[in-house]
């Protein structure tokens, strides 16, 4: 599972890469707004959604850890 999460962090942080795609994220008013954006930004099947979902979605705090992580990528770009 560690493996699968490096690959979708390190696809969250190709995207972050992108200034518009930033702009894009940071623009969303709430965590579901967020999470519906990284959801539905990539390509992934169903087995892929479903671990998504068990490893950050599950609660609360590994929802907040997850944006956390997303924000500390933006702040790299960003700065």
């Amino acid at each position: 599972m560690l493996h699968d999460s490096d690959v979708f962090m390190n696809k969250v942080e190709l995207i972050m890469e992108s200034p518009t795609e930033r702009n894009k994220y940071k623009g969303l008013d709430n965590m579901n707004d967020r999470l519906d954006f990284l959801r539905n930004h990539f390509i992934m099947n169903e087995m892929a959604i479903r671990l998504f979902e068990r490893k950050y979605l599950l609660s609360e705090k590994s929802r907040d850890d997850l944006l956390s992580t997303i924000d500390d990528i933006i702040k790299k770009w960003d700065s």
